[in-house]
């Protein structure tokens, strides 16, 4: 049952669920609900009015539904005239004998779908549990869900990056919500790379969201499901499992380079995400003929990346941040590239002799840090303005070279002197 249909626009059960004034979950639950039959929507009612009257440190709201059945809810009262009021915007009359407390976890399995949570550890203080869009959670030992197999979370607080406290929750049979409502599940085919095994592993899985809740083993699979169980792997292991050379290294921070300072042109995505999520795209073309993690190691991811770039972006970028630099002397000097650092070229001072500006790259907007190195290669000066280098601090780099290397040349007016790797001696000859 949808909501809201393809233009953005709300469906006639949207509507209705618009009209009750309340949080857009428990609407949307009441709604879904109602398709599901009297029960159900008694039960959802109760679990819409239990979650807005809470009481006070109780997390199992099943336990909450069971002392308002009894006459021990402390928001007794309150949670009833909501429950009767909810149920007069619905056109129905609430009944708390008519609720199911077996089905509470089925109702707001409705609401929050994506807080389905199952168990998957036990820890010394917290069992944990993984939600179904994929975070992680903990429940406290000491509470009574701590042991269930799959409970839903509504109510809960991001304490880490990839962890929540769960405040309140009840339980839920999962083989029950499959039979009820089996449009929230997918039964898809699996491949990925077993590292105990070293081979190949093929699963049926009925997944929810990001749980997987039931797994079948295949026969083997053919080439193109091999290529895929090592896409998998990548994926689960990060781009670092690959063969980088340092070439591949520097071509990648390039091209990230190039997409930072050159925004306006139509690079595709190069960042680390990005590339795993589409390793289908750029890496399966060259994965012919690999059928394990250890040859990966055969990969050209150079070659990878060059097509995922593109022509005549592949052309371009060679023109826009070359990888050497011709200086004066005719030698070609490297120039070194890191995302977040300007572009830097290492070269020895007397090799820059004659050139009058610092040299420009990035389409004119960027200027190559110049790193001025001594005859024994070790730094001396820091520049992106030669020129103002030249006309200024260069006058006390001269002086202080001249007394440590007496051989070699320092003039006096670097800017429109001749360029060179020799010294004073092999000058003259």
């Amino acid at each position: 049952m949808q909501l809201i249909d393809e233009a953005g626009q709300l469906t006639p059960q949207g509507r209705e669920a618009y009209s009750l004034g309340i949080e857009p979950r428990l609407a949307s639950m009441l709604v879904r609900a109602k398709s599901q039959g009297p029960s159900m929507l008694q039960t959802a009612i109760a679990a819409a009015a239990l979650v807005e009257e809470p009481e006070r440190n109780m997390l199992d709201l099943q336990y909450s539904l069971h002392r308002l059945s009894i006459g021990k809810h402390s928001n007794g009262r309150r949670v009833l005239t909501r429950a009767k009021q909810l149920a007069n915007k619905l056109k129905v009359s609430f009944s708390l004998e008519k609720v199911e407390e077996s089905e509470l976890g089925l109702a707001l399995s409705l609401a929050y779908p994506d807080r389905i949570a199952q168990r998957r550890s036990a820890g010394a203080s917290h069992s944990a549990f993984r939600l179904a869009n994929g975070h992680g959670a903990e429940l406290s030992n000491e509470q009574t869900l701590s042991d269930e197999a799959y409970v839903v979370a509504f109510d809960l607080m991001r304490t880490g990056r990839d962890a929540s406290q769960v405040f309140r929750a009840v339980k839920v049979d999962i083989d029950e919500l499959a039979e009820c409502f089996p449009d929230a599940f997918y039964d898809q085919e699996h491949v990925d790379w077993d590292e105990n095994r070293g081979s190949l592993v093929a699963q049926q899985r009925l997944t929810l969201g990001k749980l997987v809740i039931k797994t079948r083993d295949l026969p083997a699979p053919d080439g193109e499901k091999m290529t895929q169980a090592l896409l998998n792997f990548i994926r689960r292991k990060g781009l670092s499992v690959l063969e980088w050379k340092e070439s591949d290294n520097e071509y990648l921070e390039r091209v990230r380079c190039a997409i930072e300072w050159l925004p306006n042109e139509s690079w595709p995505s190069m960042d680390d995400q990005s590339l795993l999520d589409d390793l289908e795209a750029w890496l399966t073309p060259y994965m012919n003929g690999i059928k394990s993690v250890k040859q990966l190691a055969k990969l050209s991811v150079k070659e990878a990346l060059e097509a995922r770039l593109g022509w005549p972006l592949n052309q371009e970028i060679n023109t826009w941040l070359p990888t050497h630099y011709r200086v004066p002397t005719g030698s070609n000097k490297r120039i070194r590239y890191q995302v977040g650092h300007e572009p830097l070229l290492s070269v020895r001072m007397q090799e820059m002799y004659g050139e009058q500006s610092s040299p420009e790259i990035a389409q004119g907007t960027k200027k190559v840090v110049l790193e001025l190195l001594s005859p024994a290669q070790r730094p001396l000066q820091l520049t992106r303005d030669l020129a103002s280098f030249w006309a200024g601090s260069y006058k006390e780099v001269q002086k202080e070279m001249k007394g440590r290397y007496p051989k070699h040349v320092w003039p006096d007016d670097p800017a429109n002197h001749v360029a060179t790797t020799k010294t004073k001696r092999q000058l003259d000859k």
